[in-house]
């Protein structure tokens, strides 16, 4: 995710904004950063993972209530059920607090369950506080749409009565718990590992080997083509997926997260919901593994890389060679993320490795 830069309090990233190391959030500045966050929404929703950054949470729904507008509180609710849930309140943003001891990670997402952009979060970090209103705002409880959640999933799969052979691997207890109510999580042959408090999913198959997040969602979009859908990826996704379009296999359009995302990106849960998409995937392992078998090798390689401290760093750069795409965007002051794209893992490392050294030597 693209880096914006960094206060007093935060350090800011699209639609993430983290307490900056070694420091302590204190509900002041939690508050205060409710009021900046009431310049740009009117209606908010705003969970926590857990009782233990309640405080932070309160506080920042206190901010937002000061400048008059309305909040729903949700406690103790995980991640995947908050931004399934939030937008049915008609709330136009979403904030959710995770984190552990003393870190803070607030994730801040725009009504369409989309992170809000890298422009909209620039602003933010730029923004004064608002004034305070003549009249409060209200402070609503909403309680979890865990069930909900679960019970709409459970809707939406068919010739499922039982758990899916399958086994998880997740840190977060709460996010792991919802994947148990449609996995077994005792099948050595596929296991799914999720991360990111439930926003990013890998899978690992006895057959197919390692399945990356990228290939989950291409896999996804392939079964959805082949009932005659368009399938709307985001433009940084695997450049992989238009080889399959050009051989008519698929109809895929691109969106920019930075522009105004298309209503039909919008309507594709897989996008945003990866325990709906993998346990649809799942449910015919068969035809599963045969599509994943079928489809083009996405190998992507990453590394955080340290160059000297300039101001003037690309939000993003793309080059392409002939062995696959580079892409560079800053995440730090004097930090960019180096992301390879190829279809060969190899290939995806070795780029990977020669680009770190040329940062390192030149910079940008």
């Amino acid at each position: 995710m693209s880096y914006c830069g960094e206060n007093k309090y935060f350090s800011f990233r699209e639609g993430i904004c983290e307490s900056l190391p070694g420091t302590i959030l204190t509900s002041s500045a939690a508050s205060e950063f409710g009021q900046i966050l009431s310049r740009f929404f009117d209606r908010f929703s705003a969970g926590c993972d857990g009782f233990g950054h309640n405080h932070i949470l309160y506080a920042i729904c206190c901010g937002i209530s000061e400048c008059g507008k309305d909040a729903y509180v949700s406690e103790n609710t995980d991640l995947p059920s908050f931004l399934f849930g939030f937008p049915l309140l008609s709330s136009d943003c979403g904030i959710f607090v995770s984190g552990s001891g003393s870190s803070v990670k607030i994730y801040i997402f725009n009504n369409n369950r989309f992170p809000v952009s890298t422009r909209t979060m620039s602003a933010i970090m730029n923004a004064s506080p608002s004034e305070p209103a003549a009249r409060s705002g209200k402070l609503i409880s909403a309680g979890s749409f865990r069930e909900i959640y679960l019970n709409n999933i459970a809707d939406s799969l068919k010739n499922t009565a039982s758990a899916i052979p399958a086994g998880v691997s997740c840190g977060n207890r709460s996010v792991r718990s919802l994947w148990h109510e449609f996995f077994t999580g005792e099948d050595n042959e596929m296991v799914f590992q999720i991360s990111d408090d439930g926003r990013k999913v890998n899978a690992y198959s006895s057959e197919a080997g390692f399945i990356s997040y990228e290939k989950l969602i291409l896999t996804f979009s392939f079964t959805l083509a082949k009932a005659g859908q368009a399938i709307w990826l985001p433009e940084s996704f695997h450049y992989g997926a238009d080889l399959i379009s050009g051989n008519d296999k698929m109809d895929i359009r691109r969106f920019d997260p930075e522009d105004n995302i298309p209503a039909e990106a919008e309507k594709q849960r897989f996008l945003y919901d990866p325990l709906y998409m993998c346990t649809h995937l799942a449910a015919d392992r068969q035809s599963f593994i045969k599509n994943v078998i079928s489809l083009p090798e996405l190998a992507t390689s990453r590394r955080e890389v340290v160059v000297c401290e300039q101001d003037d760093i690309p939000d993003k750069r793309r080059i392409t060679e002939k062995d696959g795409k580079i892409l560079i965007s800053r995440s730090g002051k004097n930090r960019v993320t180096l992301t390879v794209q190829s279809h060969c893992s190899e290939t995806a490392a070795e780029l990977c490795g020669q680009w770190t050294e040329k940062l390192r030597k030149n910079g940008i």
